[in-house]
């Protein structure tokens, strides 16, 4: 068989001409032979095409571009709110400053539909409202499912778990259920959403464990005061 029978392949093809973009150039009569349509079917020149391919691609470029400086001014406005959400916890003076000023904060500067920090303790251990109490004895059994995986739980709730920290009242339907990495109390920072979507498993979750980090060693501080 002789060699110039074989069949050349359309990657090979590409590769030529990209080795050789002044190929048309040279051999204009080549031209003629190429069937360029545009995506209507209409047949168009080669010039016309590569407008076409050139305008895509600027789309593209440009969305992405968007894109790109969405989420660097996304970023920059959730970094400095998180600055503001730290020297708050920071400031707070005991544990039911704390909850307020956390709680307040998530729903004024993040929108969060409902916020709660709940504390695992008997109420006269510690001076906590009572409202920001959850019995051991409640709690366990219930948070220990909840926390069975990941100190992050995100999803939808079930109707005994939105109950009992937001209410019947609320229609909580999803909600980020963080868990403290206090060394001496047992509770929860508890986001909650009436609308599905808000809190999905796949969310990310990053800005919620340096939260959390921050929160927890605030929390020690407080109780290490109270018992020295």
């Amino acid at each position: 068989m002789s060699i110039f029978s074989k069949k050349i392949s359309e990657s090979e093809v590409v590769k030529y001409l990209s080795e050789n973009p002044d190929f048309f150039l040279k051999n204009p009569d080549s031209l003629e032979d190429l069937d360029i349509k545009h995506e209507s079917g209409e047949a168009v020149s080669l010039i016309e095409k590569q407008i076409e391919i050139i305008k895509k691609k600027s789309l593209f470029t440009n969305s992405k571009l968007s894109e790109f400086l969405t989420n660097a001014e996304f970023n920059q406005k959730l970094f400095i709110k998180v600055q503001k959400l730290i020297l708050v916890i920071l400031k707070a003076k005991n544990l039911d400053n704390l909850s307020d000023q956390v709680e307040l904060f998530f729903k004024k500067e993040f929108g969060t539909e409902k916020c709660k920090l709940f504390f695992f303790t008997q109420e006269e251990l510690y001076d906590l409202s009572a409202e920001k109490i959850i019995s051991p004895e409640i709690a366990t059994p219930i948070f220990s499912n909840v926390f069975k995986e990941n100190m992050i739980y995100l999803g939808g709730l079930k109707s005994e778990l939105s109950t009992l920290i937001f209410g019947s009242k609320a229609m909580i339907e999803e909600g980020a259920i963080c868990k403290f990495s206090s060394d001496k109390i047992a509770g929860t920072l508890a986001l909650g959403s009436s609308k599905k979507g808000k809190f999905t498993k796949d969310s990310e979750t990053l800005f919620l464990e340096f939260v959390l980090a921050v929160l927890s060693h605030q929390i020690d501080s407080l109780l290490g005061e109270i018992d020295a």
